[in-house]
C-alpha cells in the first residue's frame, strides 16, 4: 500500500525538534565510524602534522555550513541538494545527487560497520568472523530502526550522541598524564605534502551537514535553527576529533598506531583494562548504529523521491501507511550486503574504501559550491566557498586513485542521465 510521504520527507514530527533537541541529530548525523578510526588513520598517514589537519578540516567546514543554511532557507522542506545543485547546474546534475548519494552510503556505512567489527575482533581476540558477524548486525540494526519509527530513531541519537562524548573524553583524557613532549603533535615542515590528502580522508569524519540538509524538516524552524544546531554539533565534534589525535600521538609512536583500532590501542593503556577495552568496543558499536540508523534513514527518503521523479525505478517510490519505504530499505539491504561481502573478502581495501566515499563527500561539494556561486552571484559566503572549492579540488588531485569512485560515479551518473533525456526527447 503507496503511503502518503512527499518527497525526500522523512515522516515529521508534529511540533518538531527544537534546537537542544535537534543537536543529538546533527552529531548522529556526523558522528559514527569517523570518530572510531579517524584520528588513528590520519596520525599514521600524516604524522606529526595530524592535529594541523584537523584544524584545517574544521576551519573548512564552517563556510560550507553558511552555504548549507541558505540550502535550507530556500528550500526549507527539506529537498536539499538536489534542488539546489539543480536551480544552478541544470537538471542533468541535479539528478545526479540522489545517486552519489547512495553510491557514498552503500560503501560507507558496510566499510564503517566493518570498522566497528574490528573492534568487536580485536576485544574478543578472535577471527575475521566476528568482524563481519558484528558488521552484519550493525546494518541490521540500522535497517530494522527505520522500520519502527521516529520515535526509536530519536532515542538512538540521544543515547548514542551521549555514549560517544563520554567515551571521547575518557579516552582524550587518559593521555593527559603522559603528554610531556608536544613533539608528536607539532607541525613537520617536511611532511607538509601529506596535509591535503590527509585533508580528505578527515573530511569523512564531518560528512553529514549536507544530510541534515533533507533531516532538518524534523527542525521547529529549519531556516533559524539549522545553522546553530550544526555549529555545535560541529565544535563538539571537532574538538573531541583532536584531543584524540594528540592522545594516541603522546601515547603511541605513529608506525606503532593501528589505522582503524587505534582508539582500542588507547583504551589497552588505561588502568582496568578489560573493563574499558570492553566498554569502548561497545560504545563504538553502538556509535556506529547511530550513525546508520541516521544515514540509512535519509537515503531511503532520497530513493523515493528519486523514484517519484523517474530518475530511480518508480517501485521504489512505495511505503507503507506509516511512510516507512521498505522498498527503498530493501534496496540499501542488497547493495549492503554486495559492498559488504566484498569488503570482507578484501580488507586492506577498508581505509582506501572509506576515502574513496570521503573523495565522493566532495565531489558532492563542489557541485554545491558550484551551484552556489552560480545562484548568489559573488558575496563574501560564495567567494569563501569558491576559496574552499579550490582547495577540496586540490585534494582531490593530490589523493589520485582514491579520488575515482565519487568521479567516476558521477560520470556514469550523468551519462545514463543524459542518454534518457535524448531517447525521451
Amino acid at each position: 500500500m503507496s503511503g502518503t510521504t512527499t518527497r525526500h520527507h522523512p515522516e515529521p514530527d508534529r511540533a518538531g525538534l527544537s534546537r537542544w533537541q535537534a543537536v543529538p541529530l546533527a552529531l548522529g548525523s556526523v558522528a559514527g565510524s569517523g570518530i572510531l578510526f579517524l584520528p588513528s588513520a590520519v596520525y599514521a598517514e600524516v604524522g606529526r602534522n595530524s592535529v594541523l589537519v584537523w584544524v584545517l578540516a574544521t576551519a573548512l567546514c564552517l563556510p560550507m555550513l553558511l552555504m548549507f543554511q541558505d540550502m535550507v532557507r530556500r528550500y526549507p522542506t527539506g529537498d536539499g541538494i538536489e534542488s539546489f545543485v539543480r536551480a544552478g547546474l541544470g537538471p542533468a546534475l541535479g539528478r545526479c545527487v540522489p545517486i552519489l548519494f547512495v553510491a557514498l552510503v552503500v560503501v560507507g556505512l558496510p566499510a564503517g560497520a566493518l570498522v566497528a567489527g574490528r573492534y568487536a575482533m580485536r576485544a574478543l581476540e578472535a577471527g575475521p568472523t566476528v568482524q563481519t558477524a558484528t558488521a552484519a548486525a550493525v546494518l541490521l540494526a540500522a535497517l530494522a530502526v527505520n522500520t519502527v519509527g521516529a520515535r526509536a530513531r530519536r532515542r538512538a541519537q540521544h543515547a548514542g550522541a551521549a555514549a560517544l562524548i563520554v567515551m571521547a573524553l575518557v579516552l582524550a583524557c587518559s593521555a593527559l598524564p603522559t603528554a610531556d613532549d608536544a613533539s608528536p603533535i607539532t607541525p613537520q615542515a617536511e611532511t607538509l605534502g601529506l596535509v591535503l590528502p590527509g585533508v580528505l580522508l578527515a573530511f569523512w569524519a564531518f560528512a553529514g551537514f549536507e544530510n541534515l540538509t533533507f533531516l532538518s524538516r524534523q527542525f521547529r524552524a529549519p531556516d533559524r535553527d539549522f545553522l546553530p544546531v550544526s555549529v555545535i554539533a560541529l565544535s563538539v565534534y571537532g574538538l573531541l576529533t583532536m584531543l584524540l589525535t594528540a592522545a594516541l600521538a603522546v601515547s603511541i609512536p605513529a608506525q606503532a598506531v593501528d589505522g582503524t583500532t587505534g582508539l582500542l590501542q588507547l583504551a589497552e593503556h588505561l588502568p582496568s583494562r578489560q573493563l574499558v577495552v570492553a566498554l569502548v568496543t561497545a560504545i563504538a558499536i553502538g556509535a556506529m548504529v547511530q550513525n546508520a540508523v541516521s544515514w540509512v534513514w535519509g537515503v531511503s527518503q532520497l530513493v523515493v523521491g528519486a523514484s517519484r521523479s523517474a530518475i530511480l525505478p518508480a517501485a521504489l517510490a512505495r511505503t507503507t501507511a506509516r511512510g516507512v519505504p521498505r522498498r527503498a530499505l530493501g534496496l540499501l539491504a542488497v547493495l549492503f550486503l554486495v559492498a559488504g561481502s566484498t569488503l570482507a573478502a578484501f580488507p586492506a581495501l577498508l581505509v582506501d574504501a572509506l576515502a574513496g566515499t570521503s573523495a565522493t563527500f566532495v565531489v558532492l561539494y563542489l557541485l554545491s559550491i558550484a551551484s552556489y556561486l552560480r545562484l548568489q552571484g559573488p558575496t563574501v559566503r560564495s567567494v569563501l566557498n569558491l576559496l574552499i572549492g579550490v582547495v577540496l579540488l586540490a585534494s582531490l588531485i593530490e589523493s589520485g586513485w582514491r579520488s575515482l569512485y565519487g568521479i567516476a560515479v558521477l560520470a556514469v551518473a550523468l551519462s545514463v542521465t543524459l542518454v534518457r533525456r535524448r531517447r525521451h526527447h
